[in-house]
Protein backbone atom coordinates (compact mmCIF):
# COMPACT_ATOMS: atom_id res chain seq x y z
CA UNK A 1 0.00 0.00 0.00
CA UNK A 2 0.93 3.85 -0.47
CA UNK A 3 0.03 6.72 1.35
CA UNK A 4 -3.61 8.50 -0.15
CA UNK A 5 -4.60 11.71 -0.57
CA UNK A 6 -7.91 12.79 -0.93
CA UNK A 7 -7.40 15.89 -3.54
CA UNK A 8 -9.19 17.32 -6.30
CA UNK A 9 -7.44 18.50 -9.37
CA UNK A 10 -8.53 22.46 -8.80
CA UNK A 11 -7.35 22.33 -5.05
CA UNK A 12 -4.20 24.60 -5.04
CA UNK A 13 -3.69 23.27 -1.12
CA UNK A 14 -3.79 19.64 -2.39
CA UNK A 15 -0.94 20.89 -5.02
CA UNK A 16 1.52 22.14 -1.85
CA UNK A 17 1.02 18.62 -0.48
CA UNK A 18 1.84 16.79 -3.63
CA UNK A 19 4.88 19.21 -4.05
CA UNK A 20 6.38 18.04 -0.81
CA UNK A 21 5.83 14.15 -1.53
CA UNK A 22 7.70 14.29 -4.54
CA UNK A 23 10.30 16.33 -3.06
CA UNK A 24 10.42 13.53 -0.24
CA UNK A 25 9.80 10.65 -3.25
CA UNK A 26 7.38 9.03 -1.45
CA UNK A 27 5.12 6.89 -3.44
CA UNK A 28 1.44 7.94 -3.37
CA UNK A 29 -1.94 7.98 -4.62
CA UNK A 30 -4.12 10.20 -5.33
CA UNK A 31 -8.32 9.68 -4.68
CA UNK A 32 -10.21 12.30 -6.62
CA UNK A 33 -12.79 14.37 -5.08
CA UNK A 34 -15.11 16.02 -7.25
CA UNK A 35 -15.82 19.66 -5.06
CA UNK A 36 -18.18 20.92 -8.41
CA UNK A 37 -20.71 17.86 -7.67
CA UNK A 38 -19.98 18.88 -3.94
CA UNK A 39 -18.31 15.19 -3.07
CA UNK A 40 -16.54 17.01 -0.18
CA UNK A 41 -19.45 17.39 1.82
CA UNK A 42 -21.22 14.40 1.25
CA UNK A 43 -21.11 12.41 5.23
CA UNK A 44 -18.55 10.06 4.63
CA UNK A 45 -15.83 12.69 3.08
CA UNK A 46 -17.09 14.61 5.74
CA UNK A 47 -16.38 11.56 8.09
CA UNK A 48 -12.34 12.75 7.37
CA UNK A 49 -12.81 16.20 7.23
CA UNK A 50 -15.09 17.62 8.97
CA UNK A 51 -15.33 21.36 6.98
CA UNK A 52 -15.38 19.21 3.76
CA UNK A 53 -12.50 20.94 2.34
CA UNK A 54 -9.34 19.77 0.55
CA UNK A 55 -6.96 17.99 0.76
CA UNK A 56 -6.94 14.75 3.78
CA UNK A 57 -3.76 12.31 3.52
CA UNK A 58 -3.95 8.78 4.93
CA UNK A 59 -1.37 6.38 5.83
CA UNK A 60 -1.34 2.71 5.32
CA UNK A 61 -1.88 2.43 9.01
CA UNK A 62 -5.80 4.42 8.64
CA UNK A 63 -4.26 7.46 10.12
CA UNK A 64 -5.40 10.78 8.73
CA UNK A 65 -4.38 14.57 8.70
CA UNK A 66 -6.15 17.79 7.48
CA UNK A 67 -4.95 20.67 6.77
CA UNK A 68 -2.59 21.07 3.83
CA UNK A 69 0.63 22.88 5.85
CA UNK A 70 0.03 20.62 8.72
CA UNK A 71 0.32 17.45 5.91
CA UNK A 72 3.48 19.06 4.37
CA UNK A 73 5.25 20.00 7.76
CA UNK A 74 4.24 15.97 9.01
CA UNK A 75 5.76 14.68 5.33
CA UNK A 76 9.12 16.18 5.80
CA UNK A 77 9.16 15.62 9.35
CA UNK A 78 8.88 11.82 9.30
CA UNK A 79 10.30 11.30 6.33
CA UNK A 80 13.51 13.56 6.93
CA UNK A 81 16.22 10.87 5.96
CA UNK A 82 14.60 10.74 2.45
CA UNK A 83 14.37 13.07 -0.49
CA UNK A 84 14.82 16.82 -0.18
CA UNK A 85 15.40 18.30 3.44
CA UNK A 86 12.86 20.49 3.41
CA UNK A 87 13.07 21.78 7.04
CA UNK A 88 16.56 22.97 8.75
CA UNK A 89 17.92 20.56 11.24
CA UNK A 90 16.77 21.73 14.95
CA UNK A 91 20.12 21.92 16.14
CA UNK A 92 21.13 24.95 13.74
CA UNK A 93 18.77 27.75 15.33
CA UNK A 94 19.42 30.63 13.36
CA UNK A 95 18.62 28.34 10.08
CA UNK A 96 15.36 27.08 11.94
CA UNK A 97 14.72 30.82 12.86
CA UNK A 98 14.61 32.32 9.60
CA UNK A 99 12.86 28.94 8.34
CA UNK A 100 9.42 29.66 10.79
CA UNK A 101 10.05 33.47 10.03
CA UNK A 102 9.35 32.44 6.24
CA UNK A 103 6.78 30.29 7.21
CA UNK A 104 5.17 33.21 9.55
CA UNK A 105 5.29 35.11 6.35
CA UNK A 106 4.11 33.52 4.02
CA UNK A 107 0.69 32.19 6.04
CA UNK A 108 0.06 35.75 7.32
CA UNK A 109 0.77 38.21 4.91
CA UNK A 110 1.60 36.68 1.39
CA UNK A 111 -0.74 33.93 1.21
CA UNK A 112 -4.09 35.79 2.20
CA UNK A 113 -2.79 39.17 -0.69
CA UNK A 114 -2.15 35.93 -3.06
CA UNK A 115 -5.27 34.38 -2.67
CA UNK A 116 -7.82 37.12 -2.36
CA UNK A 117 -6.56 38.45 -6.08
CA UNK A 118 -7.17 34.69 -7.25
CA UNK A 119 -10.12 34.53 -5.37
CA UNK A 120 -11.60 37.15 -7.61
CA UNK A 121 -10.20 36.78 -10.86
CA UNK A 122 -10.36 33.16 -11.15
CA UNK A 123 -12.10 31.34 -8.33
CA UNK A 124 -15.59 33.58 -8.21
CA UNK A 125 -16.52 33.22 -11.99
CA UNK A 126 -15.25 29.28 -11.64
CA UNK A 127 -16.80 28.24 -8.86
CA UNK A 128 -19.72 31.05 -8.03
CA UNK A 129 -20.63 31.65 -11.75
CA UNK A 130 -20.15 35.78 -10.28
CA UNK A 131 -18.65 38.26 -12.30
CA UNK A 132 -15.10 39.55 -11.34
CA UNK A 133 -14.80 43.12 -10.14
CA UNK A 134 -12.11 44.29 -12.05
CA UNK A 135 -11.40 47.46 -9.60
CA UNK A 136 -11.47 45.02 -6.72
CA UNK A 137 -8.61 42.91 -8.34
CA UNK A 138 -6.69 46.06 -9.46
CA UNK A 139 -6.50 46.75 -5.99
CA UNK A 140 -6.00 43.16 -4.68
CA UNK A 141 -3.16 43.11 -7.36
CA UNK A 142 -1.25 46.05 -5.81
CA UNK A 143 -1.16 44.79 -2.51
CA UNK A 144 0.29 41.88 -3.77
CA UNK A 145 3.21 44.34 -5.78
CA UNK A 146 3.24 45.76 -2.35
CA UNK A 147 4.37 42.36 -0.73
CA UNK A 148 6.56 41.02 -3.50
CA UNK A 149 8.42 44.83 -3.46
CA UNK A 150 9.48 43.30 0.94
CA UNK A 151 11.00 40.37 -1.15
CA UNK A 152 12.88 41.81 -3.13
CA UNK A 153 14.67 43.36 -0.13
CA UNK A 154 14.56 40.06 1.60
CA UNK A 155 16.03 37.65 -1.09
CA UNK A 156 18.14 40.42 -1.92
CA UNK A 157 20.09 39.11 1.30
CA UNK A 158 19.28 35.28 1.17
CA UNK A 159 18.80 32.82 -1.68
CA UNK A 160 14.98 32.02 -0.37
CA UNK A 161 12.33 32.92 1.92
CA UNK A 162 13.35 30.70 4.68
CA UNK A 163 17.04 31.63 4.16
CA UNK A 164 19.19 30.05 2.63
CA UNK A 165 17.74 26.44 1.80
CA UNK A 166 15.35 25.23 -0.29
CA UNK A 167 11.93 24.58 2.57
CA UNK A 168 8.54 24.63 2.95
CA UNK A 169 8.08 28.05 3.52
CA UNK A 170 9.49 28.25 -0.62
CA UNK A 171 6.89 25.59 -1.75
CA UNK A 172 3.76 26.93 0.27
CA UNK A 173 3.82 30.09 -2.39
CA UNK A 174 3.48 27.72 -5.51
CA UNK A 175 0.14 26.83 -6.12
CA UNK A 176 -1.78 30.31 -5.52
CA UNK A 177 1.29 32.23 -6.74
CA UNK A 178 1.83 29.86 -9.84
CA UNK A 179 -2.18 29.69 -10.49
CA UNK A 180 -2.53 33.59 -10.71
CA UNK A 181 0.61 33.76 -12.93
CA UNK A 182 -0.82 30.78 -15.40
CA UNK A 183 -4.46 31.38 -15.20
CA UNK A 184 -4.89 35.07 -14.75
CA UNK A 185 -2.10 36.15 -17.06
CA UNK A 186 0.09 38.02 -14.24
CA UNK A 187 3.72 38.54 -13.91
CA UNK A 188 4.57 40.21 -10.88
CA UNK A 189 6.57 37.46 -9.81
CA UNK A 190 8.90 37.02 -12.98
CA UNK A 191 8.82 41.32 -12.92
CA UNK A 192 12.14 42.87 -14.16
CA UNK A 193 11.73 45.37 -11.64
CA UNK A 194 12.20 42.98 -8.82
CA UNK A 195 15.12 41.11 -10.50
CA UNK A 196 15.37 38.47 -6.95
CA UNK A 197 12.25 37.73 -6.76
CA UNK A 198 12.44 36.83 -10.22
CA UNK A 199 15.27 34.54 -9.97
CA UNK A 200 13.65 32.90 -7.09
CA UNK A 201 10.45 32.12 -8.32
CA UNK A 202 11.91 30.62 -11.37
CA UNK A 203 14.09 28.56 -9.93
CA UNK A 204 11.05 26.76 -7.30
CA UNK A 205 8.95 26.58 -10.54
CA UNK A 206 11.34 24.55 -12.64
CA UNK A 207 11.72 22.01 -9.45
CA UNK A 208 11.23 18.49 -10.84
CA UNK A 209 8.86 18.30 -7.42
CA UNK A 210 6.47 21.19 -9.02
CA UNK A 211 6.58 19.99 -12.36
CA UNK A 212 5.34 16.64 -11.30
CA UNK A 213 1.88 18.80 -9.90
CA UNK A 214 1.22 19.20 -13.39
CA UNK A 215 -0.10 15.39 -13.43
CA UNK A 216 -2.43 15.84 -10.63
CA UNK A 217 -5.14 15.36 -12.35
CA UNK A 218 -3.89 11.49 -13.64
CA UNK A 219 -5.56 9.32 -10.68
CA UNK A 220 -3.57 6.37 -9.91
CA UNK A 221 -0.36 5.48 -8.08
CA UNK A 222 2.54 7.62 -8.19
CA UNK A 223 6.17 6.18 -7.60
CA UNK A 224 9.75 7.69 -7.55
CA UNK A 225 12.97 5.95 -8.56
Amino acid sequence: MVLKLYSSTISTSAQRVVCVLAEKQIPFEVVEVDILKSENKEPAYKEMQPWGLLPVLEEENGFRLYESRAICRYIAEKYADRGTQLIPVPTDLEARGLFEQGLAIEAGTTDPCVFAALNEKLFKPVKYGATCDDELYNVLLKRVELVLDVYEIILSKQKYIGGNQYTLADIYHLPNGFALQAHCGEQVFLSPKRPNVARWWTEITERDAWKLVGDLNKQGVHTFE
